[in-house]
């Protein structure tokens, strides 16, 4: 059983969180709470914890002060930051300094409490209901020949039955869902299980990896190695089932992990926050790779582009019938890449207007992604016309016709809308919300958000509140 401690100074937050979710059905139990930093760590002092599931902003000791201590004192407890959507530059610090994952308080509005459990106890590795084969922990010459075979679960609520198809039967465990040997996998000759269709050609099944250059490591290295591709390397290296091994030496390996730098994220979520990747194949394919090449660690990858989809549901929501929806979990990249091309050919798709030349389209696109990432400095019509190249005049006429509504109205429901998201989000001033999204008088953007929402932000904002309890 997995041993729980949530910190939170929100009383009402930590209740919710005990009552409501199914911890006992995914292997898990509340052993204790507390309100902030300081308490938390008084109680570990006492207690065995195995999950630490933190709030960021609280008073006395934040979250992210509380990790640092904690991966210090404590450095095989597992972290998970609860949080907002919005905090995501708090999120990436946490992540930088070994959080796990974090959970979204509007999942927990959601109710999607299993999918959020579920995959926290995936990403610990001690996912219930997955049943390895016993662990040899003196095998035979270990290593043999300075290499071994490593068999991972790329999913591990698939069958076990259909998890170890084609594993050595002296196949020992590392942890559940990883196995290792001497030798490679079965012989064809060997009986496997039948398999449908569907799970021979699902990408989310077994994984093998002939590790190699290992002569010189101990054991417990090597173990180390193993666990620490499974969780990184392997989501990058996995492309799509084959029965080939994917050949991996151990201390190139090791090399290129430890020289990798920390990843320009404005960067990142700047070029894929933009429209050029959308329309322009060259550029597509020059982001994605320049993404591969960073090797990010697969949950910040996915927390990146969560907050990327939030962004694009903004940009694109007159377009869209149905909003972007991104998985909470990836099993490689080969699984990211291919979400990835459908949200572009969603997006792309829905943006197609046969009375638009592609470049007028693209031009439009541009327009409107600009709006979003200059919301607290708003760009005039006339501005934004010459920006992507068009004539004042037409570049109004096209907006209209391609959005709906004019750029006016565009701007000003898009600044209303962000608006109404710090409301909900932070405890932020009026005037300071006011002046994130580009009114230097708090007094007129209380009108215009009351002429729009029949309230004022001071009453939305308790709505929201009230809605919550």
């Amino acid at each position: 059983m997995i041993r729980v401690l949530i910190v939170d100074d929100d009383k009402l937050v930590r209740k919710g969180l005990i009552s409501s979710m199914p911890w006992q059905a995914c292997g898990m139990e509340i052993v204790g709470e507390a309100n902030n930093g300081e308490n938390a760590l008084k109680f570990l002092e006492q207690n065995a914890i195995d999950l630490l599931i933190t709030d960021l902003a609280m008073p006395v000791m934040s979250g992210i002060e509380l990790i640092r201590i904690v991966r210090d004192l404590y450095p095989d407890m597992q972290i998970v930051v609860l949080s907002l959507h919005q905090d995501f530059e708090y999120i990436q610090e946490a992540l930088r300094l070994g959080a796990i994952d974090y959970i979204a308080k509007t999942q927990l509005e959601q109710e999607q409490f299993e999918e959020v459990l579920g995959r926290i106890v995936q990403l610990m590795g001690r996912k219930a209901g997955v049943k390895g084969r016993a662990a040899q922990p003196e095998e035979e010459a270990f290593a043999a020949n300075g290499s071994l075979h490593v068999y991972y679960a790329l999913n591990p609520d698939e069958d076990a039955a259909l998890q170890q198809a084609g594993i050595p039967a002296g196949a020992s465990e590392a942890e559940p869902g990883i196995w290792y040997a001497n030798a490679g996998p079965q012989s064809p000759s060997q009986p496997k299980p039948q398999l449908k269709t569907a799970d021979r050609t699902a990408h989310s099944s077994i994984a093998h990896v002939h590790l190699r250059e290992l002569t010189g490591m101990d054991r417990k290295s090597i173990l180390q190695l193993i666990r620490a591709y499974g969780r990184h390397g392997l989501f990058y290296d996995y492309q799509a089932p084959s029965t080939q091994a994917i050949q991996i030496d151990a201390a190139a390996y090791l090399a290129q992990n430890n020289a990798a730098d920390s990843p320009p994220l404005d960067q990142i979520k700047e070029k894929w926050g933009a429209a050029d990747w959308i329309y322009t194949d060259a550029v597509f394919q020059a982001q994605l790779r320049e993404l591969k090449s960073l090797r990010l660690p697969p949950v910040r990858l996915a927390r990146i582009f969560y907050s990327l989809s939030d962004e694009w549901n903004r940009l694109y929501q007159a377009l869209l019938a149905e909003p972007i929806a991104i998985e909470d979990f990836f099993a490689s990249w080969y699984s990211f890449e291919q979400w990835l091309l459908e949200v572009r050919e969603r997006i792309s798709r829905a943006a197609a207007k046969p009375l638009f030349s592609p470049e007028i389209q693209n031009s439009i696109v541009k327009a409107m992604s600009l709006v979003q990432q200059n919301i607290s400095s708003p760009i005039s019509s006339a501005e934004i016309a010459q920006m992507v190249n068009m004539s004042g005049s037409y570049f109004s006429q096209c907006f209209k016709q391609y959005v709906g509504q004019t750029y006016t109205d565009y701007v000003r429901d898009i600044r209303i809308e962000r608006a109404k998201e710090y409301l909900r989000s932070t405890t932020r001033t009026i005037q300071w919300i006011a002046e994130q999204i580009g009114y230097s008088d708090e007094k007129y953007f209380s009108r215009l958000f009351r002429e729009h929402t029949g309230i004022l932000p001071s009453e939305y904002r308790q709505t929201a509140d009230n809605q919550r309890k």
